[in-house]
C-alpha cells in the first residue's frame, strides 16, 4: 500500500493519505508596492497574503515549484519567475544575482530548514522577512499507522517529524522524499528515494514504480 504523508489533498484511489500537520497563518500587515520583488517557497506564503487581505502590487515574484507559481498567478501576480531548482539552497543560488539592487520581501514559515533569509542577507541582499505561517503537528491515533512493507511518501521535513512522533517507524517501510531536505530528515530511519521532480504527482508515480 502507498501512503501519502501530507495535508495537501491528492486524488488517487490507489493512495491513502495521512494528514499529520496543520497550518496556522500569522497576522501581519505589509505594503507590497514598497518592494521590487517577493520570494515565496510555498503556496502558504500566498495564502498568508490572502489571510491578511494584503493588496496586490505589480512586482516580480520568485517561486519554488509549479504549485507555488500557480498560487501566485491565481492571486493576481503577472511577473512570476518559477525556479528551475526546487531545493532550498540551490534555489537561493539560482536567484541570487537577480535580487541585487532590489528591495526584496520574503514570506516564509516560522520554522525552516534552508535558512534562505540568512543566505540572502549574508550576500548583501536588501531583504525583509515575514514569518507568514507556522506548520503545526497534529495528534494522530496509532491505529493510523501504515502496515508493514508499505511505501510512504513524505512531502516535507515536518511531515517526517510528525509521522515519527505520532506513529513511529517500521524498518520494512520504503520511503519516497519530495526533496533533499525531506530526505535528510528521513536518513536516521531509512535510505529514501528522492523524486526527480518536486511534485506530489511525480512522487506518487515513483512510489508506484517501487511496488
Amino acid at each position: 500500500m502507498i501512503y501519502l504523508i501530507s495535508n495537501t489533498p491528492f486524488d488517487d484511489e490507489s493512495v491513502e493519505q495521512i494528514s499529520l500537520c496543520g497550518i496556522k497563518f500569522n497576522k501581519f500587515n505589509t505594503d507590497l508596492s514598497e518592494f521590487d520583488a517577493l520570494i515565496v517557497t510555498s503556496k502558504n506564503g500566498i495564502n498568508s497574503l490572502k489571510f491578511n487581505s494584503i493588496t496586490l502590487a505589480d512586482i516580480l515574484v520568485f517561486a519554488i515549484g509549479k504549485a507555488t507559481a500557480l498560487s501566485c498567478k491565481e492571486f493576481g501576480f503577472t511577473q512570476i519567475y518559477e525556479a528551475q531548482n526546487s531545493h532550498g539552497s540551490e534555489f537561493g543560488a539560482e536567484i541570487l544575482e537577480k535580487l541585487y539592487g532590489k528591495r526584496v520581501l520574503f514570506i516564509k514559515a516560522k520554522e525552516t530548514i534552508s535558512n534562505l533569509d540568512i543566505y540572502f542577507n549574508q550576500n548583501g541582499i536588501d531583504i525583509s522577512v515575514i514569518d507568514g505561517y507556522e506548520n503545526l503537528i497534529l495528534k494522530k491515533d496509532i491505529s493510523s499507522k501504515p502496515k508493514s512493507n508499505s511505501i510512504l511518501i513524505f512531502t516535507s521535513p515536518i511531515n517526517v517529524r510528525a509521522f515519527i512522533q505520532n506513529l513511529g517507524w517500521d524498518d520494512s517501510y520504503k520511503a519516497v522524499a519530495i526533496g533533499k531536505a525531506t530526505a535528510q530528515a528521513l536518513k536516521p530511519y531509512t535510505d529514501p528515494i528522492i523524486s526527480k521532480s518536486q511534485t506530489i504527482k511525480d512522487c506518487v508515480e515513483l512510489a508506484k514504480s517501487l511496488k
